[in-house]
């Protein structure tokens, strides 16, 4: 995988992605240390923040579209990124939870506005489709590698465990976004649109709402890696336990290999919607798998959890490329900004329903469960087929089939 093959704009893009994707995973890995062992705060502090913030975060993420729209996306995806470096370094001198809460509020804020912005910035600066999809897959890949690469870096600071080690590290994720919004700020946008073509903020058209609600279904993919997948494993299975790090491990990799393949498929409305029906499919086959799991055991239990990771794995970059170019296909490009992010809306509310939706529908409710969950994805990804080929019809705007 080589950025210097990648148009201009998108690599510049893919870089930024990179630089600011070790700064995350530098502050994923080393943050909840750093807030309880030397602000002094609890863990349930430190959820209940990051949980009111993701919240608050819903409804905000919404204005980031409109101000895209308005003043260009690269401008204001810097002007994000920025505001992420700021929020990193004030962290650094936080010794109370109502000051964690207010820079936790902000922090989060930014950080779900950015990915509809980008995806605008992506859309304005790489016209050529396929070009576009395979930036987009470039980003995820690159983004997945500098979360890892930035977690195992803050093992510097674990091991020391001192305040200077954490505010050194808080320093160091700030200098990442600003390197980030720097290299934002060297993309050359194009088509935006002039102030007389923008047309007052109006939900989008209904097809591409339900389009917005039935990937939202898909999205949660991710709610059953990150929390259903390892409490299945470790008390409904007899698989040992470090098979859970295992299977981690497994997604990681099999997302970074296969992502900037399989968007190659995201080609054209027709070929893009069916690959957003495979997705659904797919990812039915991975529920059934988790259900075959739970009433086996030894390694034949070991056996259907690895095929279930493998079709999550395959759906999960399935969903992301179709929904990716679909979202950008079907949005007339006036209000492209306002249309990416209320589709991003989906997402953002993926990561505080899915938990939720998961552990207390799914998991309550056994093999049962992953046999529901198996026939909401086969629903969501057949349906979204058709309503988006339906929009391909009737969007006001170009489509290309």
């Amino acid at each position: 995988m080589r950025l210097s093959r990648l148009p201009a704009g998108g690599g510049r893009l893919a870089a930024a992605a990179l630089v600011q994707s070790l700064g995350i995973g530098l502050f994923m890995a080393s943050s909840v240390a750093f807030f309880t062992r030397q602000v002094g705060l609890t863990a349930n502090q430190v959820g209940v923040g990051l949980a009111g913030a993701g919240a608050v975060a819903l409804a905000v993420s919404l204005f980031s579209g409109e101000l895209a729209d308005r003043y260009g996306a690269r401008n204001v995806l810097a002007v994000l990124y920025a505001a992420r470096a700021a929020c990193c370094v004030t962290y650094a001198f936080v010794t109370s939870f109502w000051q964690f809460l207010g820079v936790t509020l902000l922090a989060v804020a930014v950080d779900r506005a950015a990915p509809p912005v980008l995806q605008a910035l992506v859309a304005g600066s790489v016209p050529v489709q396929r070009e576009r999809t395979r930036v987009l897959a470039t980003i995820n890949v690159v983004r997945n590698v500098g979360l890892g690469v930035g977690a195992m870096a803050a093992g510097a600071a674990l091991v020391r465990d001192t305040l200077l080690a954490y505010q050194l590290t808080l320093g160091t994720i700030g200098l990442a976004f600003l390197g980030g919004a720097a290299l934002v700020l060297r993309v050359r946008e194009s088509g935006r649109p002039a102030a007389g073509e923008r047309a007052r903020w109006a939900l989008p058209y209904p097809r591409y709402l339900a389009l917005t609600g039935l990937n939202f279904l898909l999205t949660f993919f991710d709610a059953l890696l990150l929390v259903a997948m390892p409490v299945w494993v470790l008390e409904h299975t007899d698989a040992p336990r470090v098979t859970v790090s295992v299977l981690f491990a497994l997604n990681t990799g099999l997302v970074v290999v296969l992502q900037i393949p399989v968007s190659r498929f995201a080609d054209g409305l027709r070929r893009t919607s069916r690959l957003l029906a495979c997705a659904g499919a797919v990812l039915a086959a991975a529920g059934l798998c988790f259900a075959a799991a739970g009433g086996a055991s030894g390694w034949v239990a070991i056996g259907w959890l690895g095929a279930a990771v493998v079709a999550l794995s395959l759906g999960e970059v399935m969903a992301n490329s179709a929904g990716w170019e679909l979202s950008i296909a079907l949005a007339p490009v006036p209000e492209r900004g306002r249309y990416l992010a209320v589709f991003n809306l989906g997402l953002s509310a993926e990561r505080v329903l899915g938990p939720v939706v998961v552990t207390g529908l799914l998991l309550g409710s056994g093999r049962l469960g992953w046999v529901g969950a198996a026939v909401v994805f086969l629903f969501a990804g057949v349906a979204g087929e058709r309503v988006a080929l339906g929009a391909g019809a009737r969007v006001p705007a170009p489509v290309e089939t």
